[in-house]
């Protein structure tokens, strides 16, 4: 081929590449049987390649789509090529082979960066490096059918630079990260070693993102990729994180044990770095709120869940995760097992949310009257009154996944639902925020999700909790839930985890009053109350669980409280129809309890308690 002619396909596919979306169906992912070593490497080696390679392509505007989860990712594509959807006028180009991208973006990609899973941190160094040098990631596999070696055959102009974490005669970690890197004596952590080097290097020197870090399972899971499904992986969430040169890494929190992945590391050693991480990231951020993407690995590690090799519980192991990152003004964005796969989050940010979003008018005391909650005078009528906080949604993931099946829903629009949706789940997933709120009935009511617009522990933004270095968090926090809270018209905290964290101090009520003055929900809270006649607050109720004749036979016994009084009930990834045969299992039974949404329960519990 002549020069002329390979320059004129490098310039054709670089003006292809910025004016169509290419489109690649990943799903036979799933499809693998991952207790097969060869076919769990492949699928891991391909999703870590296309994950890499859209957070490259897709940093500026949307150019890569990658069919991963068909149930989800079919939905929201159809929905964005229906009449005025964000893609009805984008051309777009299906491409049958991964190797066919590399070609197409090849003028995007600087290099590779190649790493082995015999030294599993540094996978996670590897999607670090992918996101501030354009870098393709790539584990080392010499085998004639591994994608490293494909990669390597297409003798494509970035495969002659390669940055290499791991030395590929020894199979040990390179000189670059050995040699640069200090590690004290008695502690031989290869995990301590690694990312104390790319914390020098990426994260103190201000390359990394001072918004976003991630927080996914390294190379480990090549020891056991079988137990769970391969989106539970997380290597496909990867791609958003490294469009925005996030810091990675997967540590763990406890001080009491060794973690299975190094077991022979000095005690409390993962603790420690994460520690001396977070508060780079905070000194990076001037004290603003970050977000951290992904969640505890506890089918693997961390806890005492199968043959993840601790003593822990996978609860507390979160909260003590929560806990720690609370402490240097971080939120979590929970990609938690089960539901944790989200591809595509790179090429979903630039989705076009409006600048507000309007919730149904609050209601008023005529409305109260109206609908007999309170009498002609004013007063109370006495019932029971419940609210249903229909959670989890503090993970993008998890968002994403459930929203296609409960806007469906045939009773969404015929009860109250009160929704939790963490609003800083929007950079991740945008287009679902549009969704809900454009497709919303005037049943459906929105407030903060887990804590406020971000998973953590209030309690760990007083100074008092924190250690010496870290400010007090609580006028940061202000600033950012009132940032969302405008834009989407949110005035009610719908829980507040406190985990392992203090009880919030005055200054927490008073900073919750600024963006959450119509109530908050908390755990270490009085049951009921008013904090300084202005801010109304609940104490949570139980966890609803079971199908819906247990649950509702649970509810009839707060029949025999005394009246009126309220209380806000937590359900997990419970359909509207499943809260609806709860309700009317209930009201067949008693007229003593009233179902309303959390607008109007607060309203209630002012009007009890702040006057």
């Amino acid at each position: 081929m002549s020069n002329i002619l390979f320059a004129s396909m490098i310039l054709f596919f670089a003006v292809e590449a910025e004016s169509h979306i290419y489109y690649y169906d990943f799903s036979w992912a799933n499809t693998v049987d991952l207790k097969i070593p060869t076919e769990a490497k492949e699928v891991w080696d391909t999703g870590h390649l296309l994950s890499s390679l859209q957070g490259v392509v897709n940093r500026a505007e949307p150019r890569l789509y990658v069919r991963f989860q068909k149930e989800y990712d079919d939905f929201w594509w159809n929905e964005f090529q229906k009449p005025g959807g964000w893609l009805e006028n984008k051309k777009i180009v299906k491409v049958d082979n991964w190797t066919s991208l590399l070609e197409i973006f090849q003028s995007f990609i600087h290099g590779l960066v190649v790493y082995s899973e015999l030294v599993p941190p540094t996978s996670n160094l590897a999607s670090t490096i992918s996101g501030i040098e354009n870098r393709i990631c790539l584990r080392y596999d010499t085998d004639e059918k591994s994608v490293f070696t494909k990669v390597m055959n297409t003798k494509l102009p970035f495969t002659n630079n390669i940055r290499w974490l791991i030395d590929p005669a020894t199979g040990k970690l390179s000189t670059e990260i050995d040699s640069n890197s200090i590690s004290p004596s008695d502690n031989p952590s290869l995990k301590y070693k690694c990312y104390l080097w790319a914390k020098n290097k990426f994260l103190d020197s201000g390359l990394c993102s001072p918004e976003f870090m991630a927080y996914y399972i390294d190379a480990y899971w090549f020891r056991s990729p079988f137990s769970a499904s391969f989106p539970n992986s997380t290597i496909m969430n990867h791609d958003f994180f490294i469009s925005r040169r996030a810091f990675f890494f997967d540590l763990g929190v406890w001080d009491d044990e060794t973690p299975i992945d190094e077991p022979d590391q000095k005690l409390g050693s993962d603790r420690e770095i994460l520690k001396e991480i977070l508060y780079s990231m905070y000194k990076n951020t001037g004290g603003a709120i970050f977000q951290i993407g992904g969640f505890v690995p506890w089918i693997w590690k961390y806890t005492n869940e199968g043959n993840a090799g601790g003593k822990h519980d996978a609860v507390p192991t979160e909260w003590e995760l929560v806990k720690i990152v609370s402490g240097y003004n971080g939120v979590i964005d929970a990609d938690a097992l089960g539901l944790a796969g989200l591809a595509n989050a790179s090429f979903y940010q630039h989705y076009p949310l409006k600048r507000f979003y309007q919730q149904n008018p609050r209601p008023s005391i005529e409305d109260l009257k109206r609908e007999n909650y309170l009498d002609s005078n004013g007063n109370i009528v006495p019932k029971v009154y419940i609210s249903f906080y229909m959670g989890d949604f503090d993970s993008s993931a998890w968002l994403h996944q459930k929203i296609p099946q409960w806007w469906s829903d045939p009773a969404r629009g015929e009860i109250s639902c009160s929704w939790p949706f963490n609003p800083n789940l929007c950079r991740r997933v945008p287009h679902v925020f549009d969704y809900v709120r454009t497709n919303a009935t005037p049943k459906d009511w929105f407030v903060y999700g887990d804590s406020g617009a971000g998973y953590l522990n209030p309690g760990m933004l007083a100074k008092s909790a924190r250690e010496n270095r870290v400010d007090d968090g609580f006028r940061t926090w202000i600033s950012h839930n009132l940032y969302y809270g405008r834009r989407f018209d949110l005035t009610i905290t719908g829980f507040i985890i406190d985990g392992y964290a203090p009880p919030m101090p005055p200054d927490g009520f008073e900073a919750y009053y600024q963006f959450s003055p119509d109530g908050i929900v908390a755990q270490k809270i009085l049951r009921i109350g008013c904090f300084n006649n202005k801010l109304p607050f609940l104490r949570m109720g139980i966890d609803l669980h079971g199908n819906p004749e247990t649950a509702s036979e649970t509810l009839l016994r707060y029949a025999r409280e005394p009246k009126p009084s309220f209380c806000v009930i937590r359900t997990i990834l419970k359909s509207p129809s499943w809260h609806k045969e709860v309700i009317e299992r209930v009201k067949a039974k008693t007229d003593q309890i009233v179902f309303i949404d959390l607008y109007t329960l607060f309203q209630l519990v002012r009007i009890a308690k702040c006057q």
